[in-house]
């Protein structure tokens, strides 16, 4: 085991007699699945095997899915009582500090193992090629100093590989092969078998999930920032929704600030139609800060995403799934309308406050309700989204009077689903519950002065 690009494959390879396969080469991870290689030991008496896992940094696969294969992998193995006799933890020489991704991959292996099988792991270093000898005995020495000392206290050894097979075999000696009936359980088997616990709940899942809570607090960070400025921005350029009258709420949203009046009328040369629309400004954010937001909303959805997964959540992944479609679609967009941003980016935080819920307690049947209630609102919003994609660049800022009751009802929808969640949060999470409240609230006023300019087009022409 290890981060992408340590290694481990091409120990694998090395170890078996086969061409170094190149994996690892520009930290492109080339196990996606398991991988498990029998091979006759040297010594002419027994088999080895082998088993080769992905990276928990994945290129292509997220962290929680990479730690349900895996754990889903010894399951199974302990489930028909084939045990393992040691684990190979591999880490790069040349990465310059143990922080971030590296650190993150230590801590879920350790907590995989659980502390009664440190014994049995061998801490391994490689791409020694790759950095002077001076820097390589420097970084080794703080590893087994601080980051491996507590492993190495327990029984734990290490070892460098040197890319030939004679390493690779000094190496996988260096592991003491019980008996069958002496080997003992990874902590991640006795608690999914023995204990009947769900992956989530187990040592290293919780360490997932607290990885996903951190990010999740920075982005909640982000987007506390994002409402202040909004806030309290001016704007004296914005552009007025008549001679007299600028379009503005009393939440003072930059949203709402910035709208402008685009009117088209049409008859059908029978009966006259109207065919109002409304559209904003080139925006009411810079094109940094509209960029930075729509990249903090992907990400947020992405995270929970991947705990909607690992959890088991269906309701939640229904209301992810369009959002994310929605933020994608809006990001290819050069120009839109800024409501539909301001909608999906209250929907990431309230799908972000609701994942870190679900990670502490299960949610109840009105909960469901009420989620599964917004996300149905979201697929038609993201309906919108993409048909304003088909259009030509100078209309995609144009919303039609249906869109508007659209938006409107997905908001509605959302504040429906603070309502519900509100008595249920910790206190710590109603701070971004009153932020999305007022958030849509600002949305559903800006809505409401725009269904009201409908109107009164059609007092005019009528």
């Amino acid at each position: 085991m290890g981060p992408t690009g340590a290694g481990k494959s091409t120990f694998v390879d090395l170890a078996v007699g086969r061409a170094d396969s190149g994996a690892g080469h520009d930290l492109v991870s080339c196990t996606k699945e398991i991988r498990a290689v029998r091979y006759p030991h040297p010594d002419g008496e027994r088999n080895i095997v082998l088993v080769d896992t992905p990276g928990f940094d994945d290129t292509f696969v997220s962290d929680t899915q990479i730690l349900r294969n895996i754990a889903e992998w010894l399951k199974t193995t302990y489930k028909r009582k084939v045990l393992l006799s040691g684990l190979l933890y591999f880490h790069r020489i040349s990465d310059n500090r143990v922080a971030g991704t590296p650190l993150r991959n230590l801590n879920m292996f350790k907590e995989l193992c659980g502390k009664d099988n440190f014994k049995n792991v061998v801490l391994v270093t490689t791409m020694w090629d790759e950095v002077l000898e001076d820097v390589g005995l420097q970084r080794e020495k703080e590893l087994q100093d601080d980051f491996w000392r507590a492993m190495l206290r327990l029984g734990s050894a290490t070892h460098r590989f040197h890319l030939t097979e004679e390493s690779a075999w000094e190496i996988i000696n260096t592991i003491s092969v019980s008996l069958p009936e002496e080997r003992r359980p990874l902590l991640i088997q006795q608690e999914m078998v023995d204990e009947n616990k769900p992956l989530h709940r187990t040592s290293a899942g919780k360490t997932v999930l607290r990885s996903i809570v951190d990010v999740f607090s920075g982005f909640k960070g982000f987007f506390r920032r994002s409402s202040k400025d909004s806030g309290s921005g001016k704007d004296d350029k914005a552009p007025l929704l008549s001679q007299h009258h600028r379009l503005s709420s009393p939440s003072s949203s930059s949203l709402s600030s910035h709208m402008s009046r685009s009117s088209n009328f049409t008859t059908d040369g029978s009966a006259s139609t109207t065919n109002t629309s409304l559209s904003s400004s080139t925006g009411p954010l810079s094109e940094h800060s509209y960029r930075a937001a729509l990249g903090s909303v992907i990400t947020t959805l992405k995270l929970a995403q991947s705990v909607a997964e690992f959890v088991r959540i269906h309701c939640l992944k229904e209301a992810i799934t369009p959002s994310l479609s929605i933020a994608h679609a809006i990001e290819a967009m050069e120009e839109t309308h800024p409501a539909l941003l301001r909608i999906v980016e209250n929907a990431a935080l309230l799908i972000g406050v609701i994942t870190e819920h679900a990670q502490k307690a299960r949610l109840t049947t009105d909960m469901k309700t009420a989620i599964s209630g917004f996300a149905k609102d979201l697929m038609r919003v993201d309906g919108i989204v993409h048909h304003i994609g088909r259009r030509n660049s100078q209309t995609r800022d144009i919303l039609q009077e249906v869109d508007l009751r659209t938006l409107s009802s997905c908001a509605e929808s959302m504040r429906h689903a603070c309502d519900v969640l509100r008595p249920k949060l910790s206190s710590e999470n109603r701070p971004a519950l009153f932020r999305i409240d007022v958030g849509l609230a600002t949305v559903l006023t800006t809505l409401q002065y725009v269904s009201i300019h409908f109107l009164c087009r059609r007092l005019v022409i009528s």
